[in-house]
């Protein structure tokens, strides 16, 4: 009876742990964005504290359902949101309208979070934390809402977005290198069907790791995702890569690096999903009115979640030094 009573309750769960403090937040909750339901989930020990808008990549890859396991200590110095994008994670529907997506629409959908966020927690300006693919929309929005923006900060910073052009031969270069490494052919075709896993084998998502596995036990220990939750992951994120439009710019490098706000970038050494060396050239060519630098030596794509610690001590140098945003 206990192994049925537990196994209903890891299939079934969608709660955020309690946080212990007079004045805390946590709360996980559906939110009318556009007509369509999505998920947020909001903790900090003190709600006065600024507000950190986590905006994970993709497309359609949510980062809710690692927030566990690495922001305790982010929690600490921010509000720290969670949302959970149309067609992505907790906010996936099996009757999703595929003419529904588009970088527009998520940029719009963002604003409408951004101002319930304003609102419900006081909050005139929030700081935007963008991963991969969240990394794009974050540096969209920092340039078109810099009064709703107190910093933008890129970890896995995209600079192309186009799917081809220099990102692709950047990492298409590499993967040859180690293809033979890799016990594989050297005549081996690299393409959209085999990019990621290639990837991951080259710890190029994960230093140190060759699969997706220490996010996906991560994500199912999550007590925000139930088991249904965990499953619609793979469904959003394949979904939003096969119907997203990009009717915005894609190449970052060419228009969008002119910011009224701060703007900070924290990478991993050994990434090569966003290559480091394209988001190094990205940052020498922005004009903001304050920036910052970072590379984490032991981490790949995943700086946040590889080394937490050091990601939630860095965001909170950059508050002590750039201000806490005061409303």
């Amino acid at each position: 009876m206990t192994v049925l009573l537990l196994a209903a309750m890891y299939t079934f769960k969608s709660f955020t742990m309690p946080i212990f403090t007079q004045d805390s937040i946590a709360e996980l909750f559906e939110l009318d964005v556009n007509g369509d339901a999505q998920y947020l989930l909001t903790r900090g020990v003190d709600r006065k504290h600024p507000v950190l808008l986590f905006v994970h990549g993709g497309p359609g890859m949510p980062t809710m359902f690692l927030a566990h396991d690495f922001q305790r200590d982010l929690e600490k110095e921010f509000v720290v949101v969670h949302w959970d994008q149309r067609a992505s994670g907790k906010s996936f529907k099996q009757d999703a309208d595929q003419s529904q997506l588009s970088i527009s629409l998520l940029l719009s959908d963002m604003d409408v979070v951004v101002n319930y966020l304003r609102r419900s927690l006081g909050a005139n300006r929030l700081w935007i934390v963008g991963h991969s693919h969240g990394s794009y929309l974050g540096a969209l929005y920092a340039r078109r809402h810099p009064e709703k923006v107190c910093a933008f900060v890129g970890t896995g910073q995209v600079a192309d977005e186009s799917g081809s052009g220099r990102t692709r031969a950047i990492q298409e270069a590499f993967l040859r290198s180690r293809l033979e490494g890799l016990s594989l052919d050297p005549d081996t075709v690299i393409d959209d069907s085999n990019l990621e896993e290639l990837l991951f084998m080259t710890g190029s998502e994960l230093y140190g790791e060759t699969s997706f596995s220490p996010l996906l036990i991560s994500g199912l220990m999550a007590p925000e995702y139930s088991l249904f939750d965990a499953l619609n992951i793979a469904s959003g994120s394949s979904f939003s890569s096969q119907f997203m439009v990009y009717d915005m710019p894609r190449d970052l490098l060419t228009s969008e690096w002119q910011f009224d706000v701060p703007v900070a970038v924290i990478m991993g050494r050994h990434d090569m999903v966003t290559p480091t060396q394209l988001s190094r050239e990205y940052y020498d060519r922005i004009n903001a009115p304050m920036k910052a630098w970072y590379v984490f030596e032991e981490t790949s794509h995943f700086p946040h979640f590889e080394q937490p610690l050091k990601f939630a001590k860095s965001l909170a140098e950059l508050k002590s030094r750039w201000g806490d945003c005061p409303n």
